[in-house]
Parts: C-alpha cells; sequence; structure tokens
C-alpha cells in the first residue's frame, strides 16, 4: 500500500471513529433528556448523524454506519436500557438515517450547504423521507415495545423525527469552515453585530414564552428569526432557530404550556409537526436573502468590472479614484503620495492579425493576471480600454511606483514570449506620483499616458513626479517636460 493509500485509509478511519463518537454523544444528550415513562424531548443523535453524511458524502463508509451502530447500542446499554428495545429503537434510527441520505445523494454541492431557496426545498423531503422511513419501523416498536397501534407509533416517530431533522441539520449543512484560510475577520466582525439585535429579540420572545405561556407561545420567537434572516446569513438564523425549538420543547414537555401529550411521548405529534414547519419559514427567508445578496453582488461585479479581465471598468476606476486623490477641500487631503501607473501592451494589434483575437484575448488575460500578482489588494487596477491599463497607489512614492512599475514590465517581458511566442506583446509603463496626494486624478492619468505613448518604442519606465501641491493642481499637462537623472527618465513640470 501506498504512503497516500495509507494516509487515506487512516484519515477514513480516524472520521469513521470521530462520527462514532458524535453519535455516542449526542445520544446520551437525548437519553438524558427522558421523562419517567417516555421517549427522550430532544433526540439530536439522527439528525447530527445526517447533516454529516450529507455534508461529506465520502464519510459514508461501512466503517462510519459500524461506528455510528456501535455509538446508537453503546449509549442505550450504558444507561441500561434492554436489548430488545435498544435493538427497535436504534434499528429506527440508522434506518431512517440511511433512507434519507441515499435518497438524495445527488444533490449537488451547493445545494447541500443551503445556499438557495431550492436547497431548503431539498432539506425538508429529505427529511421527511428520513422521518417516515424511521416511523415505520417506530410503528412496528411501538407495538412490541409499548403495545400500541401501529399508526400511533408511526405518527410519533415521524414527528419526533421531523422536528429534530429541521432543528438540527439546517445548523450542521451551514456550519462555517474553521480553517482560518476561509475566514474573512472584517465579514465575521460583521456578522457578529448584526447578530446582536435579533438575539436580544429572540431572549425576549423566549423569556415572554415562559411568562405567558399557552398554545400561542410556539410562535412568540418568530419575529426574531426573521429579523436573523433579513439581517445576517443561514447558519446565524439556524443557531437561533434551533434555540428557540429546543426551548419551546422543553417548555411544552414540561406542561408550562399546557400542551402536554399523555403517552410514550411528552410532546404531542401536532406540535412537533407545527415547530417543524414554523422552523422552516426563517431558514427559507435566510436563503433567499442570501440568493439576492449573490444576485446584487454578481451584478455590481458585471457594472464595475471588465468581463474579460476582471480589472475594473474606466468610470468605477474615475470614481474610486477620485475619493483619493484631488480633493476640492485640503482639510480631506491624506498628505500621503498618490502614484499612477499609465501601461500600455506593445504591438498588440499585430497579436491580433496575426494569432486572431481569441489570443488577443489570452494576452489580456495574461497581463492582467502579472499586474495584479505585484499589487497589493488597496491599489486599484482598471482596463481603460482596448489594451491600456492604469493603476492607482495611494501612499506610494515615486520610488516605490517605479520599483512595482518595473517588476510588471519584466515579468510581461517573460511571460508574453513562453505564453505567445515571439508575437508576444511587451509593456510600455509611463509613471505620475502627486508628493502630497492633492493632484487631480485625470492629470496624474493624462500626463502619465502621454509620457507612456510619445516613447513607445522605449520599454522602460518613464516617471513623472509634480513639483507641489499648489503647482500640481494648477499644471498644464501638455507643459511636461523631461531630463535624464541617473539612467531613469523622470518628468517634471516646466
Amino acid at each position: 500500500m501506498s504512503t497516500v493509500e495509507k494516509s487515506l485509509s487512516s484519515s477514513a478511519v480516524r472520521r469513521a471513529l470521530l462520527i462514532g463518537v458524535v453519535v455516542f454523544a449526542s445520544c446520551l444528550v437525548g437519553i438524558l433528556s427522558r421523562l419517567p415513562g417516555t421517549l427522550a424531548v430532544f433526540w439530536p443523535a439522527n439528525a447530527l448523524l445526517l447533516g454529516i453524511l450529507f455534508r461529506s458524502p465520502r464519510s459514508a463508509t461501512p466503517l462510519t454506519w459500524i461506528c455510528a451502530a456501535a455509538g446508537y447500542v453503546g449509549a442505550d446499554l450504558i444507561t441500561g436500557g434492554a436489548w430488545e428495545s435498544t435493538v427497535w429503537l436504534n434499528a429506527a434510527n440508522i434506518v431512517g438515517v440511511a433512507s434519507g441520505f441515499y435518497a438524495f445523494r445527488w444533490v449537488g454541492g451547493d445545494d447541500r450547504r443551503l445556499t438557495s431557496i431550492q436547497s431548503v426545498g431539498y432539506l425538508v423531503s429529505m427529511t421527511v423521507v428520513a422521518a417516515s422511513m424511521a416511523a415505520l419501523v417506530g410503528g412496528i416498536a411501538n407495538r412490541v415495545l409499548f403495545g400500541g397501534q401501529w399508526w400511533d407509533g408511526w405518527l410519533l416517530w415521524f414527528s419526533s423525527e421531523f422536528v429534530n431533522y429541521m432543528t438540527i441539520v439546517p445548523l450542521v449543512l451551514t456550519f462555517p469552515s474553521l480553517r482560518r484560510v476561509d475566514r474573512d475577520p472584517k465579514a465575521v466582525a460583521t456578522l457578529l453585530r448584526r447578530s446582536v439585535v435579533p438575539t436580544a429579540l429572540l431572549a425576549i420572545c423566549i423569556i415572554l414564552e415562559w411568562v405567558i405561556g399557552g398554545a400561542g407561545a410556539i410562535a412568540f420567537a418568530m419575529p426574531a428569526l426573521v429579523t436573523a434572516a433579513l439581517l445576517t446569513n443561514v447558519f446565524v438564523t439556524s443557531v437561533l432557530t434551533a434555540a428557540s425549538t429546543a426551548w419551546t420543547l422543553v417548555l411544552t414537555a414540561d406542561g408550562h404550556l399546557g400542551l402536554s401529550s399523555e403517552g410514550v411521548s411528552p410532546v404531542s405529534a401536532s406540535v412537533q409537526i407545527g415547530l417543524s414547519l414554523l422552523a422552516v419559514a426563517p431558514i427559507a427567508v435566510a436563503c433567499v436573502i442570501l440568493e439576492r445578496r449573490r444576485a446584487l453582488e454578481a451584478l455590481t461585479q458585471a457594472v464595475t468590472h471588465d468581463d474579460l479581465t476582471g480589472a475594473l471598468r474606466r468610470d468605477e476606476f474615475l470614481r474610486r479614484g477620485g475619493s483619493v486623490t484631488g480633493a476640492p477641500d485640503p482639510r480631506r487631503h491624506s498628505g500621503r503620495p498618490v502614484s499612477v501607473l499609465m501601461m500600455d501592451l506593445d504591438h498588440f494589434k499585430m497579436v491580433n492579425d496575426n494569432l486572431g483575437h481569441r489570443a488577443g484575448d489570452t494576452a489580456l488575460v495574461s497581463f492582467a493576471d502579472q499586474v495584479r500578482r505585484n499589487l497589493d489588494d488597496k491599489h486599484l487596477f482598471a482596463r481603460l480600454g482596448g489594451e491600456e491599463f492604469v493603476v492607482l497607489m495611494a501612499g506610494v512614492d515615486l520610488e516605490g511606483a517605479t520599483e512595482t512599475a518595473e517588476m510588471i514590465r519584466r515579468a510581461q517581458a517573460e511571460n508574453s514570449s513562453a505564453v505567445l511566442g515571439e508575437l508576444g506583446p511587451t509593456v510600455s509603463i509611463g509613471v505620475a506620483c502627486s508628493p502630497h496626494g492633492d493632484a487631480d486624478l485625470t492629470q496624474l492619468v493624462d500626463c502619465a499616458a502621454r509620457r507612456c505613448t510619445e516613447r513607445r518604442s522605449w520599454t522602460g519606465i518613464e516617471p513623472w513626479r509634480s513639483r507641489s501641491v499648489a503647482e500640481e493642481t494648477r499644471a498644464d499637462p501638455h507643459s511636461c517636460g523631461s531630463a535624464r537623472v541617473g539612467g531613469i527618465q523622470r518628468i517634471r513640470a516646466d
């Protein structure tokens, strides 16, 4: 067996054992929620197992099923369960989870994470199938263990499984990645701030539910949950929904809401099904809001960015850059230097004429990628049109901008010949710098572009820098002259 196969095998074993431990621990939680002479008020084990397997189908190995079964049986036996009841109850558990998983294993990856309203439909359908199949065995268990009717047992098992699935599975499917590379600290901070209001509302609602009681109390939390769906994301909404549902189940089983049930289930089937359907609403709203946000982001991306290269469009560049340079109010000046790189691909028309427009598109995309690799995220990079590109670098002086431009020029020369051979275009770059960031953006761009165009035959860097703030804002770009300093051509205002 190769090293890779051994690694995969050991990883699969660890994953299976971990799932078995999770099932065992969650079974203990469920067993502890049993009232004397009844089944569990809350049984999270099946929902956790189904959610884990549905989110990560590769985990559904034979060893995983064996470990899960061992977790179920072990938890019952160590808490004093009889063999007969252990077999029947856990047979219903495993049949339900397996049915829901294999019936919907074909669902795509995005829908497994509750990213659309369609995925909510898959979620509800999967949980209904899982609860129904578990209820088939549960109906028989009701006759064998409790001497009841099969239909009563089926309804009891279905409602209990349905509410547990709708409470826990969304949590598992939307649980965020714990890898640091997948986390955005700013986004997390924003989400936490937005979670304060719905969390506070939910706290008030569940207190009112406990104080007032009555049948209508099961819907008290709905305003808080809808607020969470509108302000936060699907995961936070799922967390608050799970907390609300679990609290309502506890109050109902305790008789506080006047909805307790006589028999082997401490909560009536009607209440459990009602809570399940109430849980669907905020999650569905959260998914719709997520789809809307993504549609707006895609529309914004299409309006502000070039379709081919992904660089900013000209209008968006001028809009964003105008807030950085040339502020009419001196108090808004940052005092930091602002540099502009004007870039023009040399002999680009030859690429289109000799290799076709597809090769030209490849050259543009490749160049844009090269530029981005040499820039920080805070810099603005735009395509002005055709083969002309521009970069705005706030906080970067002439020397720093010249260094960046030279890196871009060398990288383009090397990469272009590797991609398109002898016809691969090089790049000419003009650099303009405002030492105090108070120069007009269009003046900087125009002056850099003019010097770049005048010297297209030279592939080096041609920087320009204004002499002072006052002269720069009044300078006529047509008056720019040049002087050779230390082998680098610098452009100065006459």
